[in-house]
């Protein structure tokens, strides 16, 4: 009982929060960079800084005429670009095999 109150506690308090931040570190890097490969440039993500207050929308028009995301918003495109490729790749090898 009191080692599995351990391993819970050891989850709930160290583990969980390093794997949210790891994923969305990973979201947020894979945002900025699709989001403009696929859209061509007409969408940005913003850029992430210390310091600097969020945007409050989750899109906003730039003078540029572009589409800034904000970062929250990239996070989860990112995060499901990764899902996206995980399930074509899935797809791929379940469906592949000899003929």
């Amino acid at each position: 009982m009191l080692l599995e109150g351990l391993a819970e506690a050891l989850i709930q308090l160290v583990l969980q929060p390093i794997a949210e931040a790891a994923i969305h570190l990973i979201g947020y890097i894979t945002g900025f960079v699709a989001v403009p490969v696929a859209t061509l440039g007409h969408v940005v993500v913003e850029r992430h800084e210390e310091g600097v207050g969020a945007m409050t929308e989750r899109w906003a028009r730039a003078p540029s005429g572009r589409i800034v995301i904000s970062a929250g918003l990239g996070s989860i495109v990112g995060f499901l670009t990764w899902l996206l490729i995980g399930g074509a790749a899935l797809l791929i090898y379940f469906t592949s095999g000899p003929s």
